[in-house]
């Protein structure tokens, strides 16, 4: 005899699963809750501006790497260095960043070769 053939060990098997998925549910809401705290609406703003505060200085220090990175590369030419090789969809991704926000065209009969856009006969 199967055990999930029979109507009464499907009904057994669902109501486990829902007993199952309730605990989860109840055990997030609890790190949910453990997470939240009740402030005044003034101190909620003064948060948010802190908050705000903060990551324009994450976005100001990493935009200073970039630019010293930069003086650096323009000072001692072309440097090789090792990094992650990036998927073909984040490669697209990149080229386009690249060409919007550096405005750099690079070479575009090269990439659209590479991508397989038009032949070596083009």
């Amino acid at each position: 005899m199967e055990t999930c053939s029979s109507p009464i060990a499907k009904h057994m098997q669902v109501d486990q699963e829902e007993t199952d998925m309730a605990a989860w549910v109840k055990r997030q809401a609890t790190k949910a809750s453990n997470r939240l705290e009740y402030v005044s609406l003034q101190e909620s703003i003064v948060w948010k501006s802190w908050a705000g505060w903060e990551e324009g200085m994450r976005l100001a220090h990493r935009q200073w790497e970039i630019g010293e990175a930069a003086a650096r590369m323009q000072m001692t030419g072309e440097q090789l260095t090792l990094v992650l090789r990036l998927g073909k969809g984040e490669k697209e991704w990149y080229r386009a960043w690249r060409r919007h926000y550096m405005g750099q065209v690079g070479d575009v009969k090269g990439e659209c070769m590479d991508e397989g856009v038009i032949g070596l006969d083009a």
